[in-house]
């Protein structure tokens, strides 16, 4: 069950909009976004870094991190999740 804490943090995560988009240099805040969980191994999904990104980026474009898989999504788009994770990160402390 998401707490109220975590449902304000998503949504700070979501006005972001697409984190890689930003990477590749489109600056888009009104793209419906999606958020990732960076799962790791034996990580509860709850407790997983989140990132958020594009439905393209997420789960429809071939090289999307759900179709495409971590390893081939970080070579094809040249950024890991968790360098995405942490230029996410970044961006919300400069909104602080």
């Amino acid at each position: 069950m998401t707490t109220k804490k975590e449902k304000e943090e998503y949504a700070k995560l979501a006005r972001l909009g697409c984190i890689l988009c930003r990477q590749n240099g489109i600056q888009t805040t009104d793209t419906p976004t999606e958020l990732h969980h960076c799962r790791r191994f034996g990580m509860p999904r709850h407790l997983s870094p989140v990132i958020p990104l594009c439905a393209w980026h997420h789960r429809l474009g071939d090289a999307s991190i759900h179709l495409a898989g971590a390893k081939k999504f970080t070579s094809y788009w040249g950024f890991s999740q968790e360098q995405l994770i942490e230029k996410t990160r970044e961006l919300l402390n400069d909104l602080l």
